[in-house]
């Protein structure tokens, strides 16, 4: 998205006529689902400051192949006082099933949970965030939130409410469950605002232009861009202003590595790259990802490459393989190949390179040799390379 504002139809009809909150911004954020890429690119593009209020409206788990991330960056601020983070069905879920077992254990694992279940795992055995840190945080969420502002009343939850019933007296089922219940019968003065129902489902909406909206005649505003999908986004939206800002529609940034299983080298690649990064100051600047080029995806991260890194004392997450499409290279500023077939395979994919992206810089396959810490020294001089040609590579 260019630097234009865009602002949701109909957005006159909920702006306060006066701004008496302490905010210069009150901004809801749509379900994350466990792409944290796009949420990155979302709030870098919000550019939050203290004067701003962050409401995310659930959902942050589940389904996506970066819950580890989503989980680190939240824990990271959720005692922050201007982010305010809602309980959605997916946390309620998750909640269910470790309280229980059977069916909501089941429901939950086919329902994206088990993204989430790793991502839990990861972080809990790597001393990052222990296990019921995680619970306890989702067994603490609100169900809700309010505020008035210009004399308005603004309310925000994950799926909706009944309009039979005060706000302040709202059923759990509605507040995390409901859609056409809610969406169809709402006539209030109230602006309710709601992530949940994914809304090229129920509205005329233009799937290759997914954007919040305003119900026309109703005073909802609708924020699930379908984050979780491909070509989907992560949408937030200002109501004092009725701005909205969304991601990039899928995985896009400066540096993505590539091997030809995305289980060993292009995911160590990943992990040490970002772990230079942030040594530099520059983690917030600059964005590394990873993939395969003969894969189909849904793979972890080889055991050799997880003890590599981590007897070199480098931090990484949850990693699931996927592979690398036409798509990548196009929103990738500079795409590396590892070895020799990687690099022809990621010519044939981005129909011969025509931006000139692509670098070959190769990486013997630990795979096949078995030596991994042969593989992360060769890895870690590369990123470091990259690193001190940063301003000519990409």
């Amino acid at each position: 998205m260019s630097d234009e504002k865009f602002f949701i139809d109909g957005a006159e009809k909920i702006i306060p006529s006066v701004n008496d909150s302490p905010y210069k911004r009150i901004i809801a954020i749509g379900d994350v689902h466990g792409k944290f890429s796009k949420l990155e690119s979302l709030i870098k593009k919000i550019s939050v400051t203290d004067e701003d209020l962050i409401i995310v409206c659930g959902d942050f788990i589940d389904r996506g192949n970066e819950v580890a991330e989503v989980l680190k960056w939240i824990m990271e601020h959720k005692d922050k006082s201007n982010y305010i983070f809602l309980r959605g069905n997916h946390e309620q879920m998750m909640l269910d099933a470790f309280k229980s077992s059977g069916k909501s254990k089941i429901n939950w694992i086919i329902n994206g949970g088990k993204a989430t279940l790793s991502a839990l795992r990861e972080l809990n055995s790597n001393k990052i965030i222990p296990f019921n840190d995680v619970l306890n945080f989702a067994d603490k969420l609100p169900l809700s939130f309010s505020i008035k502002v210009g004399g308005r009343n603004y309310f925000f939850c994950h799926a909706g409410i009944d309009s039979s019933k005060p706000l302040d007296k709202q059923d759990e089922y509605f507040l995390l469950w409901s859609r056409e219940n809610f969406f169809y019968r709402y006539e209030g003065n109230d602006v309710i605002v709601v992530g949940h129902t994914q809304i090229k489902y129920y509205f005329d909406y233009d799937i290759n232009n997914p954007r919040p909206i305003k119900i026309p005649g109703k005073n909802i505003v609708m924020l699930d861009t379908s984050a979780c999908a491909r070509g989907g986004r992560l949408s937030a939206v200002d109501l004092l202003s009725g701005q909205y800002y969304q991601s990039d529609s899928d995985a896009t940034g400066d540096i993505i590595f590539l091997c030809a299983g995305n289980t060993c080298r292009s995911p160590m690649a990943k992990y040490i790259m970002r772990h230079l990064l942030k040594k530099a100051g520059l983690a917030n600047k600059i964005s590394v990802d990873s993939a395969g080029c003969f894969t189909d995806g849904g793979s972890y991260m080889s055991g050799g490459a997880r003890r590599a890194l981590e007897d070199n004392g480098i931090n990484f997450q949850t990693h699931i393989s996927k592979p690398f499409m036409e798509r990548e290279y196009q929103n990738f500023k500079l795409v590396v190949a590892l070895d020799r077939n990687v690099f022809e395979r990621a010519k044939e994919i981005s129909v011969g390179d025509s931006n000139k992206k692509i670098r070959l810089l190769e990486v013997e396959d630990p795979f096949v040799t078995g030596d991994y810490e042969k593989a992360y020294k060769e890895i870690f001089k590369i990123c470091e390379n990259i690193l001190k040609e940063k301003d000519k590579s990409f």
